[in-house]
C-alpha cells in the first residue's frame, strides 16, 4: 500500500467511526475526521476532499465491498430459482445489517431515503452492471426465459430495496424467515418448490 492509499484509508476509517458514533449531523464533521484520523485538515482536502467528497468515497469503498461478496454468490451454479432467493436473500440481510446505513437512517433519514426511492435508479444501474452478465448466462443457458435482463434486475431490485426499507405483516428480520420469505421468487420461476421453503 503506497502512501496516498495509506492515508485515504486511514482518513476514510475515521470517517467511518465518526459517522457511527452520529456525526451525520455534526457541523464539524471535517474537523472531527482529521481529529480522529491524526491529520490535519489540509491532508484530508489533499488526500480525499471535502465532506460530500469523503462521503462519496466512503459509499464507493462501501460498495466495493459489497460487491466483492456477492460476486462468488452469483457466480454459484446453483438451480436458478434457489439462487435467486440466495442472492436477494443475502443482498437485503447484508443491507438491512450495514452499520453505516443503520447510522444514517438513524441520524439523516430524509437525505438517505431518497437514493433507495426516488432516486434508486441510479442504484439499480450500478447493481445492473454487475448482474446484468450473469442472468445474462442464465437466459442463455435456458434456465430464464429469453427476456431483456435488464427488465428482471429492475424487478429483483425494487423487491430487495422493499424488503430493506419496508415493514409488513410478515417479521423479516431473521435471515433463515427472510430466506423462507423469498423462496416464492424460486417457486415461481422454476415451478417447484424451493428446499428452503418446505416445513
Amino acid at each position: 500500500m503506497d502512501k496516498a492509499t495509506e492515508i485515504r484509508a486511514r482518513i476514510l476509517d475515521a470517517a467511518e467511526g465518526c459517522l457511527l458514533d452520529g456525526g451525520f449531523r455534526s457541523g464539524r464533521l471535517h474537523s472531527t475526521i482529521a481529529a480522529r484520523a491524526g491529520l490535519s485538515r489540509p491532508t484530508l482536502y489533499k488526500y480525499v476532499g471535502d465532506q460530500d467528497a469523503i462521503s462519496n468515497a466512503l459509499i464507493h469503498r462501501e460498495l466495493t465491498r459489497f460487491l466483492e461478496l456477492l460476486a462468488p454468490i452469483l457466480e454459484a451454479p446453483a438451480p436458478i430459482g434457489e439462487h435467486l432467493v440466495t442472492v436477494l436473500t443475502f443482498v437485503v440481510d447484508h443491507a438491512r445489517n450495514h452499520p453505516l446505513l443503520r447510522a444514517a437512517l438513524r441520524d439523516v433519514p430524509e437525505q438517505v431515503l431518497p437514493s433507495f426511492t426516488t432516486h434508486a435508479g441510479v442504484l439499480i444501474e450500478r447493481v445492473e452492471l454487475v448482474t446484468r452478465p450473469h442472468l445474462q448466462r442464465r437466459i442463455d443457458s435456458g434456465e430464464l426465459p429469453d427476456v431483456d435482463p435488464r427488465l428482471l434486475i429492475d424487478a429483483l431490485s425494487r423487491v430487495a430495496i422493499s424488503m430493506v426499507f419496508t415493514n409488513g405483516l410478515v417479521d423479516l428480520t431473521d435471515p433463515d424467515t427472510l430466506r423462507g420469505y423469498l423462496g416464492a421468487v424460486g417457486l415461481i420461476l422454476n415451478g417447484t418448490r424451493s428446499p428452503s421453503t418446505t416445513g
